[in-house]
């Protein structure tokens, strides 16, 4: 019995991405349904609406990230490589991707993550150089964004993204402080749009923005360091999609309070919430805001400083992450260090950044790639996560072809597992 074409797609919008990647093989018509960019829209809208829990929730995805300075090819080298998690073996590669990038005026570096969406941009060079949206978990897939010409020059940038859930688009902003006049403004453009001008925002709060950010609720947050008076203004400034304006939200009320100060403040997106996570003197606090409307928070988990390494408390957190049954975060350090809290177990397990380095890389090319004969570039590493999507740049622009290194960085031979400290 056939059902309506509105059921059908009803249905198929409730199942996981990873169900529904397995259905793309069984016929033309799923392949045309599944591929088909409104369909990916409307699996998306359900995606980032789902409850805690729901079957809808993609799976996450761990990526690798190095960049350093390739001498063989004069240009400076940005890799991506996907990992795989077990509680009980460690960290594997993976065949699912990898990518690596070749620029001649600076290195890339992850900006903001959006399902199976990463923005690189470029830290030095030319601020006239585009920035980068790439689709790794679908063949590699690259979108330059439109250069805003109207940006101030020797300008700082943030980018972010949202999702209006009423117009089903999908917006870009783009916050640029002026080094010489110390003024912010903002502007937005839509993916998609035939139209490659972005459109400013007149209301810009004038604070020192955080390069650590997170999506959740369809919106774009980022940490603040410091108001226009030089303090910490303890909140987190949001990119409202669907009214193209920044609101803000205050930190959570936490009994061992923030004094600690940004450095060890990190933002995540928890099972589809806004989450922060803050290390004191006694324990790592994981906080996630329960209701976005009125901005109420709740302390779900906490992680004695016992259970760390030392038993002390952590100097930073680089970087922070979603996992199946926990998080992953990053405390930048000699050397440096990357954790995985698993939930089910409250256990922790960690790796070393000099364990992954240089075994990450292939050993045969490992020297005329990283240092070369007359120059000394110490690769940079680090570990963040997306999520499985059904998102495709091909609907939003024509794609690029980025000029990949010719010569094989990553080990592809063999699958490569490091073990837990």
């Amino acid at each position: 019995m056939d059902l309506p074409r509105d059921i059908i797609l009803d249905v198929l919008t409730r199942l996981p991405v990873k169900s529904l990647s397995e259905m793309r093989c069984t016929s033309k018509t799923s392949l045309n349904i599944i591929d088909n960019p409104f369909f990916a829209t409307l699996h998306t809208s359900r995606l980032l609406n789902s409850a805690v829990n729901s079957t809808t929730a993609g799976e996450v995805q761990l990526m690798l990230l190095a960049h350093s300075w390739s001498s063989r090819d004069n240009k400076f080298l940005t890799a991506l490589q996907s990992l795989k998690y077990n509680d009980k073996n460690g960290l594997t590669k993976t065949r699912g991707c990898r990518a690596n990038i070749l620029s001649g005026v600076g290195d890339y570096n992850v900006d903001f993550v959006f399902c199976n969406l990463i923005c690189l941009k470029q830290l030095t060079g030319a601020f006239k150089a585009p920035c980068l949206l790439i689709n790794p978990l679908r063949g590699g897939e690259f979108l330059e964004l439109p250069i805003n010409d109207l940006i101030p020059p020797y300008a700082r940038r943030w980018y972010g993204i949202g999702f209006d859930s009423i117009t089903s688009t999908h917006k870009i902003v783009g916050v640029f402080k002026s080094m010489l006049h110390k003024h912010q403004v903002a502007y937005v453009y839509t993916l998609g749009t035939r139209s490659s001008s972005w459109r400013e925002i007149h209301s810009v709060p004038q604070c020192e923005f955080s390069r650590k950010n997170v999506f959740a609720y369809g919106d774009m947050h980022w940490l603040v360091y410091n108001d226009v008076a030089g303090r910490n203004p303890n909140r987190i400034i949001s990119f409202d999609s669907k009214k193209d304006e920044f609101v803000s939200t205050p930190y959570p009320n936490s009994s061992q309070g923030f004094i600690r100060g940004l450095l060890v403040i990190h933002l995540l997106n928890l099972r589809g919430c806004l989450a922060i996570v803050s290390s004191g003197n006694l324990f790592v606090e994981i906080w996630v805001l329960k209701n976005y409307e009125k901005k109420e928070w709740a302390l779900d988990y906490k992680i004695d400083n016992e259970m760390l390494p030392n038993g002390s408390p952590l100097n930073s957190i680089e970087s922070c992450g979603e996992l199946e049954h926990g998080i992953f975060f990053t405390e930048m350090k000699d050397p440096l260090m990357f954790y995985f809290w698993d939930i089910r177990y409250k256990s922790i397990k960690y790796i070393t950044g000099a364990k992954l380095f240089p075994d990450m890389f292939s050993y045969d090319n490992l020297y005329y790639h990283l240092w070369g004969r007359r120059r000394q570039w110490r690769p940079f590493i680090s570990i963040f996560s997306c999520t499985r999507g059904l998102i495709s740049l091909k609907t939003y622009g024509n794609l690029v072809e980025r000029r990949v290194c010719r010569w094989t960085i990553f080990e592809a031979a063999k699958t490569r597992t490091w073990h837990f400290d």
